[in-house]
């Protein structure tokens, strides 16, 4: 099935199912009862929007703006070359379909980028990685998961392991020790669904988890006290919960957005059996015409936890707030939204929608946030020959970083080098089968960032 067929069906199945599960404003169990937040949460954008005017596509055909650079480093079924590395090219071959993806600090000033593979067929998902030294050379390239499927996003623990999402029915999370060969671990504590995307509050001992099905939703894992070890958590005893946001529980859509572009309060719910397949438990309550916990989200994609400095959360704080610390960003693909929930407040607010776009965005999907704030969102364009990721500007339209002009591809994985200097990224079906480019950002803009 070609991308635009399956993107059109996705959007047709979900728009029906509201017309069947709604009337009148009421869900099958519950009763929605839509309400407009109070404020907006006062974003600060950050440098990458006053990036420049994008040049035409180089030899790769990636369009960059002025003094950007790119360059390839692994394409899918090819032996990964390593110049910096123990022999001139590596024995692992870069996977297909690469995903999504992070950055890792290593000990001797290198690092390793962890890219997964989106192959919809068990057992021929997974995930490798690169390593490259303290100079950006790349090192090192190998598997470190075998053996899974449809391995779309994941996310980033602050005890460095990568967390890895199968997006199947019955989806996984594996945990992986991202810094040598291996194996990643299962935790099906994290639940069985279609996963996307995760990222982890560690003060609050919480994993948040995207799905990305036509009536997803919105998860939270928060560990039990005995889960929680020197450091880390396990992943493996804790309470699966969904998210409500007032006004729009239990099944319900919000499907104004102008009601949601302001902060509206929530409440976590637990799941009802959380070692079943949940898809296939919310069936199951509908046709029993009992409760269907969480807010629904259409097609939930990239997320990211960003961490405010005291400096940026003392302008973001209003007088009747508690002062906020840990934002979670994610994106719903379906109806092309970004939204923001600040954990210490317990709001939620949709912070990009088309209607401000003049140029919409299309099938919005991973999400990164730069080390000086800026919010990255890439695109799964289900019509277009060009694919771009944005620097949003937040409450308001967005700005293109970049562009691939790879007819029926797809940007995957954006992540920043633990210095900032580089952004890595893949092209999902570039020549057919992927491939993972890097772009150097230029001293101007570092400038403009340290101000």
């Amino acid at each position: 099935m070609t991308a635009l067929r399956r993107r059109s069906l996705l959007r047709r199945a979900f728009f029906g199912s509201l017309a069947l599960s709604t009337v009148s404003g009421r869900a099958i169990a519950g009763t929605c009862l839509p309400v407009s937040g109070q404020r907006e949460l006062p974003l600060l954008p950050g440098p990458l929007s006053k990036a420049g005017m994008l040049r035409p596509p180089d030899s790769l055909g990636v369009a960059m703006p002025a003094d950007f650079t790119c360059r390839l480093l692994a394409v899918a079924g090819d032996r990964v070359v390593t110049p910096a590395g123990a022999e001139p090219i590596s024995t692992y071959r870069w996977h297909t379909f690469p995903d999504g993806g992070a950055v890792f600090p290593r000990p001797d000033g290198g690092w390793i980028y962890t890219s997964n593979s989106e192959v919809p067929l068990l057992p021929l998902g997974g995930c490798g990685a690169l390593g490259f030294d303290h100079g950006g050379k790349v090192d090192s390239a190998y598997s470190i998961l075998q053996g899974t499927t449809q391995n779309c996003a994941g996310g980033k623990t602050p005890w460095d392991t990568w967390l890895s999402c199968e997006e199947a029915k019955t989806g996984l999370c594996y945990e992986c020790d991202p810094f040598r060969p291996g194996q990643g671990v299962a935790k099906p504590a994290l639940g069985r669904f279609a996963h996307e995307a995760a990222a982890v509050d560690a003060a609050r001992h919480t994993v948040y988890l995207t799905e990305d099905t036509i009536d997803g939703r919105f998860y939270r894992w928060v560990a039990d006290s005995e889960d929680k070890k020197a450091g880390r958590l396990g992943l493996e005893k804790g309470r699966l919960e969904v998210l409500n946001l007032v006004g729009y529980a239990d099944d319900c859509y919000p499907e104004s957005d102008v009601l949601v572009r302001r902060q509206l309060p929530v409440n976590w719910v637990p799941v009802k059996f959380p070692n079943e397949v949940q898809g296939e438990v919310r069936q199951q309550l509908r046709k029993r015409g009992e409760t269907v916990p969480g807010t629904r989200f259409a097609g939930g994609e990239g997320l990211w936890s960003y961490q405010l400095t005291p400096e940026d959360a003392a302008l973001l704080t209003s007088p009747d707030a508690v002062l906020p610390d840990t934002l979670i960003f994610w994106t719903t693909k379906i109806d092309n939204r970004v939204w923001v929930l600040d954990v210490a407040n317990q709001v939620v607010e949709l912070i990009f929608d088309n209607a401000s776009m003049d140029s919409p965005l299309h099938s919005v999907d991973n999400l990164t946030v730069s080390p000086w704030g800026d919010v990255l969102v890439a695109e799964d364009p289900v019509s277009s020959d060009i694919a771009r990721l944005v620097v949003l500007q937040p409450n308001g339209g967005a700005s293109t970083l970049l562009e691939i002009h790879h007819p029926g591809s797809e940007i995957c994985g954006p992540a920043f080098s633990p210095d900032g200097r580089r952004l890595y990224f893949s092209s999902q079906r570039y020549h057919k089968g992927g491939a993972t480019f890097e772009v150097t950002l230029p001293e101007r803009l570092l400038k403009l960032a340290a101000l």
